[in-house]
Formats: structure tokens, sequence, C-alpha cells
């Protein structure tokens, strides 16, 4: 199965009157994840949607591979999707809702056979257990992956999905994050997968996008976006971290301007040999994580987060008095 390169070159799209997308440009690059991050109402699904087909832009380009497929209908396109209902059909068994977009196209019989079976087995599904149940006889980890099934089965060029695991439970959705990548990386197929979830997009993406208000504010590698965010917005959306002005964590010459600490850089109680900057605060509330402790401490009436992992009896609690410290290569000033 060979993956094409998606580009997105300025898309605009309104809808009576309202801007949804504002200039868009946007790289898949062959085979990868590309992870489109971002709240409810930026344009995120709008931008997917341009890209399937389903929408037609109002200005700009959308090429696969250099061919400029914008005016191409969906069913044209080579692409495979999985939405967020995933969109089964409840009345049709497993292997009839496998096998739907390949009768479409009237293939040979023992060509459907063999791609479905082959679509099964590539998901973990066990065609002799599961290819006659209906789909509501199956979890809603087997029905993700029945979806994802379909989707495959036609070996498209593109792989489309729309939040499909955000109903699904905490461990559940972890596991088929895992599990999806394993599979795209198996069957390398170009993957645009929509999400509002951070840590689905730090375990998915080869590539991240980050969007506003309908435009794109920042894209890259997670680590370069994650170390290095373009401005508030993307330094607290993805990922977790302080807020302040970079002379409160002391550094020079910026002292006006917004800076981030993460929270994995503030040390509790250092060692200071280890850090530039110590300071003292009260703790105003400690949230139990399991192997860590999130403190949130009033330093000077800045309200500092950081974890703390409990150890030789020491368990944080509110209204302890604690020194934090970092170190200024950590403290990262934001452009602007």
């Amino acid at each position: 199965m060979k993956g094409a390169a998606v580009k997105l070159v300025d898309i605009w799209k309104s809808f009576r009157g309202t801007p949804a997308l504002r200039g868009v440009n946007l790289e898949a690059r062959q085979g990868e994840i590309t992870t489109i991050l971002g709240p409810s109402g930026c344009g995120k699904t709008t931008t997917l949607k341009v890209i399937a087909g389903l929408e037609s832009p109002d200005r700009g380009k959308v090429l696969f591979d250099d061919e400029d497929v914008t005016g191409i209908p969906v069913e044209n396109r080579d692409i495979g999707m999985v939405f967020q209902d995933l969109a089964l059909f409840p009345h049709m068994t497993v292997w009839s809702n496998i096998a739907f977009g390949l009768e479409a196209r009237r293939l040979p019989a023992e060509e459907v056979r063999r791609r479905v079976k082959w679509a099964l087995e590539l998901v973990n599904l066990d065609p002799q257990v599961y290819a006659n149940r209906r789909v509501t006889e199956l979890s809603g980890g087997q029905q993700q992956r029945v979806a994802l099934a379909r989707a495959l089965v036609l070996e498209p060029r593109v792989l489309l999905l729309d939040e499909p695991l955000s109903h699904m439970d905490y461990l559940l959705r972890r596991s088929l994050l895992r599990e999806l990548k394993k599979l795209q990386r198996r069957v390398g197929v170009t993957t645009i997968y929509v999400t509002h979830d951070q840590t689905e997009a730090m375990i998915l993406s080869d590539w991240l996008v980050v969007m506003r208000n309908g435009a794109v504010v920042q894209s890259g590698t997670p680590m370069e976006v994650y170390e290095n965010p373009r401005d508030s917005f993307v330094a607290t959306f993805f990922g977790d971290g302080n807020l302040a002005d970079a002379g409160f964590f002391g550094v020079d010459g910026a002292a006006s301007s917004k800076a981030l600490l993460r929270l994995e850089d503030v040390e509790v109680n250092p060692d200071p040999r280890r850090v530039d900057v110590v300071r003292e605060g009260r703790i105003v509330e400690a949230f139990f994580q399991g192997p860590l402790t999130r403190l949130e401490i009033d330093v000077d009436g800045v309200i500092l987060a950081a974890y703390a992992r409990a150890g030789n009896g020491w368990r944080p609690r509110s209204g302890e008095r604690v020194r934090v410290g970092w170190r200024l290569s950590d403290v990262r000033v934001l452009p602007g």
C-alpha cells in the first residue's frame, strides 16, 4: 500500500459568511502520521473534509503527490475515512461492513474474499470468529477495528481519521492508539488524524499541525512544537507549563516578555548546586497522580505548577512551605 503526500495550499472556506478556514497551508508527508490538533471549532474537521472532498474550498488547492485533486469528487480521491461515530452499518455483519466498498467497486468475489480476510487479520480480528457477527455484538474496541479494516481494505492513498477514539474510555483509547501506530507503520498509508487531545497527538504524530481560529499557528515534530512553542496558546494547549513574565523566572534582558517553564523542569526542594534560581513558596493544592503529585505553589503571588515525587516519608500537603528551583536554560522566552 503506497501512500500519497498531501498538500493544502492557501485554503479558505466560509459557511454563511463566517470564515471556517483562513489561508490554511499544510503538508502531510508520504507514509507518515500527521495530526491536526486544536480546540473545538478551530477548523480541523473542516480541513479534513476539504482533503476528503466532502467540502469544496472557496479558494486554494488540494494536492495529492503534486496532482491537483481540488475538483475531484470524494469517490474518486482514493481515500479511506473513519468518522467519530465510526458509521458502521448495524444491520450488517462484520464481513459485510468491510466488503461493502469493494462490492460497490464490483470487484470479483474471490478478490473481495481475499482482501476482507487480509483486512480482518491486519486489525487482529480472527475471520473465523468475527466475520459473521453483527457489529452490534462487538465491543467498542472491536468496532473501532472493523471501521479501520473497512477503510484499509480499499488500499487508499490517504487514510483520514476524525477523532475516532473520542468516545472510548482512557485505557481502551491508550491501547488502541498504540495499535493504530503499529498498524500504520506496517501498511505505510499516509494518515491524517484529527484530535483535540494532546496525549493522542504526542503518541501518534510524526508531524503535528496546531490550529486555532481556522488557521495553522504552528507545525513541526511533536518534540519541536513542545520544546519551542511559537506563542502562549501553543505553549499551554500542547503540553502543560507555567507562563509568567520572563523576569519572574530570572531571565535578564527580557523581563517584560512572556516565558514558559514546563512542570517537569521545576524542581521541588532542589539541590541548589543543580539549579540557577531558587525561590520559596507555599503549596496551595496537591493533586495525587500515582508516582507523581502535581503541586500548585504560590511564589510571590504567581501560581507555579510542578511535579513532586514523594519519598523518604514525605507527602506534600496544602499550606506547606517549600523551595522551588530551575535552570535558566529550561526557561523558554516566547516570541513577541
